[in-house]
Formats: C-alpha cells, sequence, structure tokens
C-alpha cells in the first residue's frame, strides 16, 4: 500500500512578508549596531589604556546619567615570558659559561650545536622571574648578562567588562538599568558624543 504525502501549504503571503522584513530591518539595525560599537569600543579602550597610564588605575564603574552603576571595566594585565630571539649568540654564551650544557650532534652531511634543553629552560625561567636578560648562578652567585635572550609578550593586556548583578539594594541587573533608562529616555545611544577638547596654549 503506497503512503501519499501530504501537499505542502505555502505560508501566508501576508505573514511571510511581515517576517522577511522584520528579519531583514533587524538585521540592519544590528549592522548599524555594530559598527558603533566598535568605535565606541575601540575609543573606550584608547581612554582606559591612556587613563592606565596615567594613574595606573585598573578599575572604573560604568554609571548611569544618575550615578547608578550598572556594570564594571577591570584591566587584565598581559603576560611576558623570555625567549631565545639569537639563538648563536645563546649558544656562544653557553658555550663560554656552561660547557657543561654545550655539545655537538652529527647528522648526515652537518653538525649541529646541541644546548641542554633543561638548562636552557632554567635560564629563561630565571631571566622571566626577574624581567631582565641576567641569569644569577645559584652556586656561585655570579650574574650573567644573558645575550641573545629577550623578554616578549606572550599575552596583552585586555579590559573585561562585566554587567552588574542584581542585589537586595537593587533588584534590576546591569542590562535590566540599560533598559530601564532607555526606556525613560534618559540613556541615548545614537547622539554622537562630544569630542574631547584638546587644552588650547594661552595667548598672549
Amino acid at each position: 500500500m503506497s503512503t501519499v504525502e501530504k501537499k505542502v501549504e505555502a505560508p501566508d503571503p501576508a505573514y511571510l512578508s511581515a517576517v522577511l522584513r522584520r528579519r531583514q530591518a533587524m538585521r540592519a539595525r544590528l549592522d548599524a549596531a555594530e559598527a558603533l560599537f566598535e568605535t565606541v569600543n575601540t575609543e573606550a579602550t584608547a581612554l582606559l589604556d591612556r587613563q592606565y597610564r596615567a594613574t595606573k588605575s585598573t578599575k572604573a564603574d560604568v554609571t548611569l546619567d544618575d550615578d547608578t552603576k550598572f556594570a564594571t571595566v577591570t584591566r587584565v594585565g598581559g603576560e611576558a615570558e623570555a625567549r631565545v630571539t639569537d639563538r648563536e649568540a645563546f649558544n656562544a654564551w653557553v658555550r663560554d659559561n656552561y660547557p657543561e650544557f654545550f655539545d655537538f650532534r652529527v647528522i648526515p652531511a652537518r653538525t649541529e650545536v646541541v644546548i641542554d634543553s633543561a638548562f636552557t629552560d632554567r635560564v629563561l625561567g630565571a631571566v622571566t622571574a626577574a624581567n631582565t636578560a641576567q641569569f644569577a648562578d645559584p652556586e656561585t652567585g655570579e650574574v650573567h648578562d644573558v645575550p641573545g635572550v629577550a623578554i616578549q609578550p606572550t599575552r596583552k593586556a585586555y579590559f573585561r567588562w562585566l554587567f552588574t548583578r542584581p542585589s537586595k539594594r537593587q533588584p534590576l541587573d546591569g542590562r535590566e538599568l540599560v533598559d530601564e533608562a532607555l526606556a525613560a529616555d534618559r540613556l541615548d545611544l545614537d547622539a554622537p558624543l562630544a569630542l574631547e577638547q584638546a587644552a588650547e596654549p594661552e595667548q598672549a
């Protein structure tokens, strides 16, 4: 016995048109919001970075026009570690100062210099901890300037943004506070911000 497939009915033209219209209109609004956000985010990051360099401040409250806090922004420091940047200079230093960690490896058609990997890790770890290209010999106490090694960033500093959570004093979370301010016309996300005015030199 064959099964007759039920004929698929087309959606209501008016409803389909309304859904498609709303979808694409929302996409247009989202594109505009993303472009505006990118501009404002770049400016906010530059200003926070400048504030950090000037005051070493790592955290700021984000408030509405009535000073209600609805978010926080925190600077998360970057990370850096020592790396061998000039292999020949580093190898020569090991050869001259720690020959027990210096060796050769003969392979077909050429000879390679081999530095003990555990020793290299120990030197790089000490340089990272000291935050300078120096190695203090734990046995002799002698401090060596280590050539061919530099502190290099492994992760850039960034800013972490968090909305506030509800509390007994404030039952609304940060996003809800923004919605409330927008509904009350206390927050305008479309009007351009006034540009920071540079101090003009006094005229004689």
